[in-house]
C-alpha cells in the first residue's frame, strides 16, 4: 500500500495560510456591492459576440488579441507595444504578481485599498506595509511623508487612484508624487486605475519617462463588461514583452475579445455610461447626507460612508447588497437613479428603526 502524499510537503505555508476574496452575494434584488455598472452592455456589443459564437469550437486567431491591443492602445493614446490585454484588470494585477514578485519580497499598498492586494500578497507569500490613508473632511488623503519613507524596499508599490473604497483621488496624476516615488523603489510602481473613466485623470504619460511605472485599467466599470473580464496594463514595452511570455493568446475568451474589440472601437459609450452614473451619484451623496450620514465625495462609480450599527444584514433582509470594507464604513455602488431611491428609503427606514429601539 503506497503512503498518503503529505500536503504540506506540496501546499506552501504561504499559500495554505492565505486569505481569499469573499463577499455576502443575492441572486435578485439590488446588487450593489461590486462597483458594477447598472446599464447592460450596448446591443451593439452582444450582436458582435452573438456572431461569434458558433465559432466556440475553435481556438480565437491571433489577430483578435492583436486588434483589441491596438484597440486600447489607440484608446489609451499610447503604442501597441504598451498594452498587454488581461482577462479583467485583475488579470493585470495577478501576471505582476505572480511573475514579478517572489516569496519575501515587499509590496506596499494604501489601507483602505482594492481587496485583491492583500489577497494576491498572502497567495504569494509577500512582505506587506500598508499606509493608513488620512480623512480629510470630504475626501480620504495619502499619507506621502509616510509612503516616501516606507518604499525604499519595495518589490511592488500599488495604489488604487482613484481609491476603492474611499472614492479619493491619490496621487491625481502629479509627475512630482510619480517621479518620487518610481525613483525611490527597486520595483515596479502600479497605479491601478479601474476608476478612469469617472476621474479622467491619468500617469500613461509617465509610462516612458519611468521606465517602471504601469498602469491597470478594466472594462468591468464604465464600459458595462463586468462578466466578460477584460482589461489590460500599461506599461513599458520591455515589461510588456517580459509579462507576454507567461500569457497566450488565448487567456481572454472568444465572446470576452470581442466584447473588448467592439467597445474599444465605440468607447464613446462608456463615457456616455459614467456622465450618467456621475448625476446619479450626485443625487445619492444628497440622499445619504440628508439621512445624517457621514458621505465621502468620490470620482469614482460609489460612495464610501459612515455608520457605527450593522447595516448589511438588515439591507440583504430587504434585498440589497453593499459592503462594509472597514469597520463603521460602508461602500454602495451607485446605480440607476430608481435603485439609488430604493436604497436610501430603505437605508432610511433601517435608521429609523435603529433609533426608536
Amino acid at each position: 500500500m503506497i503512503a498518503p502524499t503529505d500536503l504540506r510537503k506540496i501546499l506552501y505555508t504561504w499559500l495554505e495560510n492565505a486569505g481569499e476574496y469573499n463577499y455576502d452575494d443575492i441572486k435578485e434584488g439590488l446588487r450593489l456591492h461590486l462597483n458594477e455598472s447598472p446599464y447592460s452592455p450596448p446591443d451593439f456589443i452582444i450582436e458582435n459576440v452573438e456572431k461569434y459564437l458558433t465559432k466556440g469550437n475553435r481556438y480565437q486567431h491571433p489577430d483578435l488579441i492583436a486588434r483589441l491591443r491596438e484597440l486600447a492602445a489607440e484608446y489609451s493614446k499610447v503604442e501597441p507595444e504598451n498594452i498587454l490585454p488581461t482577462p479583467g484588470g485583475d488579470g493585470a494585477l495577478r501576471t505582476i504578481f505572480y511573475n514579478l514578485t517572489q516569496p519575501g519580497d515587499t509590496v506596499v499598498y494604501n489601507f483602505p485599498s482594492y481587496s485583491m492586494y492583500p489577497v494576491y500578497s498572502s497567495v504569494r507569500g509577500l512582505n506587506v506595509i500598508k499606509i493608513n490613508l488620512k480623512e480629510d473632511g470630504d475626501w480620504w488623503k495619502e499619507d506621502l511623508d509616510l509612503l516616501y519613507n516606507k518604499i525604499s524596499n519595495a518589490r511592488l508599490v500599488i495604489i488604487d487612484d482613484p481609491n476603492n473604497p474611499t472614492g479619493s483621488p491619490m496621487l491625481k496624476a502629479k509627475e512630482d508624487i510619480i517621479s518620487n516615488i518610481a525613483e525611490k523603489i527597486n520595483g515596479l510602481l502600479i497605479i491601478d486605475e479601474a476608476y478612469y473613466e469617472f476621474s479622467g485623470y491619468t500617469v500613461k504619460d509617465f509610462i516612458s519617462k519611468y521606465k517602471n511605472v504601469a498602469i491597470v485599467r478594466t472594462l468591468s466599470k464604465a464600459f458595462s463588461l463586468a462578466s466578460f473580464r477584460v482589461g489590460y496594463l500599461i506599461a513599458d514595452k520591455e515589461v510588456i514583452k517580459a509579462l507576454t511570455k507567461a500569457t497566450t493568446p488565448f487567456d481572454i475568451p472568444l465572446p470576452s475579445l470581442v466584447a473588448g474589440i467592439s467597445a474599444l472601437e465605440n468607447p464613446s459609450y462608456a463615457f456616455n455610461i459614467a456622465n450618467e452614473i456621475k448625476k446619479n451619484r450626485d443625487f445619492l451623496y444628497e440622499s445619504i447626507k440628508k439621512l445624517g450620514l457621514k458621505v465621502y465625495k468620490s470620482l469614482t462609480n460609489f460612495l464610501f460612508f459612515k455608520y457605527d450599527g450593522d447595516l448589511i444584514h438588515p439591507l440583504l433582509s430587504k434585498g440589497i447588497a453593499i459592503r462594509r470594507p472597514i469597520s463603521s464604513y460602508y461602500r454602495v455602488t451607485v446605480g440607476t437613479l430608481e435603485q439609488c431611491t430604493i436604497f436610501t428609503q430603505k437605508l432610511g427606514e433601517i435608521i429609523e428603526n435603529s433609533n426608536t429601539k
